[in-house]
């Protein structure tokens, strides 16, 4: 299977501290791809690395078969990286819809200046119309995706937290990635909720062909859904394997999942 991404000797220092240090894996195309490790591991370090937030100390970062370490967050996303927080980011004074809109004008720019001024005039002119209802037709795609269709008029912050979640997915899928980032995106859900989740975020993958990275501390969401995972402990690689294999490593169970866990699984 081909790569979508390559990471290779990535580090990151702040100061004396290290938060992440020689990293090296892949992620192929098409796989849904998990890095799991304890609090304060440099798991979203990784992601920040990727999305241009941080600059590497040292490494390289690949995407489909180009260097990209390095470049600036806007540019990362129109290469097609596209992700999720940790901490919800939506506009919460907007309305679902217009949160995704916001996102589809990187791709689909409604106006130029003068069409602009035209918003607010008697009379809009056609073409302004046409993209408008354009935008929105393609806006409610991804929110009907995610499966809040019925809440597109609702301001964000008025939407439950597990909604809100779904949302900045939306969000994140209507700049048309390839490789999507999932930041614990089932942070906050009860159990039911995270594998409902996990059955949303494979049928998304299976229909819109993406390859997804996604960080969690749900490990039956993680078991569940990840084809591969990268396993992290003080910003160092722990292990790599199949979802069995790192369910069965003595040193991933020692330093993150605990003994009581396999006991769990058996």
């Amino acid at each position: 299977m081909t790569a979508a991404m390559e990471i290779k000797n990535l580090s990151k220092n702040f100061g004396g501290i290290v938060a992440v240090e020689d990293l090296t894996f892949d992620i192929k195309k098409g796989e849904i791809m998990g890095i799991i490790g304890p609090n304060g591991a440099g798991k979203t370090t990784v992601f920040n690395l990727i999305t241009g937030v941080y600059k590497p100390t040292a490494g390289t970062v690949i995407f489909e078969g180009k260097d990209i370490t390095g470049q600036a967050p806007d540019a990362i996303v129109r290469k097609g990286i596209a992700r999720t927080f940790q901490n919800i980011r939506l506009f919460k004074h907007l309305s679902a819809l217009d949160n995704v809109i916001t996102a589809l004008d990187l791709n689909y720019p409604m106006y130029n200046l003068a069409e602009a001024i035209a918003l607010n005039l008697p009379f809009i002119p056609g073409k302004v119309k046409r993209g408008e209802k354009s935008l929105q037709e393609k806006a409610m795609f991804f929110l009907e995706m995610v499966g809040i269709g019925d809440k597109a008029n609702i301001r964000a912050d008025a939407l439950p937290y597990g909604l809100q979640r779904k949302l900045e997915i939306a969000r994140a899928l209507a700049l048309e990635p390839t490789l999507l980032l999932l930041d614990e995106p089932a942070a906050g859900m009860n159990p039911e909720e995270s594998m409902d989740l996990a059955r949303l975020i494979k049928q998304i993958q299976i229909k819109l062909n993406l390859t997804v990275f996604l960080i969690e501390h749900h490990m039956d969401l993680v078991m569940e859904l990840c084809d591969h995972l990268f396993v992290v402990n003080f910003g160092r690689e722990l292990a790599e394997g199949s979802p069995a294999e790192i369910q069965a490593n003595p040193a991933v169970l020692k330093a993150y999942l605990g003994e009581g866990y396999k006991h769990a699984q058996s």
